[in-house]
């Protein structure tokens, strides 16, 4: 899926409500899964002109598949 969208790790989005890092998307995503009872609103809008211009659920599970987003911890 991720051959259907251009990204960079370091791009900055809109993630509930605070301007980060793609790559934090993504992380902070990865945290709250774990944590399936606690509501969070998975999308990160992206600049203008961006596709897509957000990033939703099926987008973040395909972004953590990626090397470039793998777990540090």
């Amino acid at each position: 899926m991720t051959s259907m969208f251009d990204y960079d790790p370091e791009e900055i989005v809109s993630f509930e409500g605070h301007d980060i890092s793609l790559k934090e998307a993504v992380m902070r995503y990865r945290q709250a899964r774990a944590h399936p009872d606690q509501f969070t609103d998975f999308s990160a809008v992206r600049d203008p002109g961006k596709t897509p211009q957000v990033f939703d659920v099926e987008h973040f599970d395909a972004l953590m598949t990626r090397p470039e987003f793998e777990d540090s911890a």
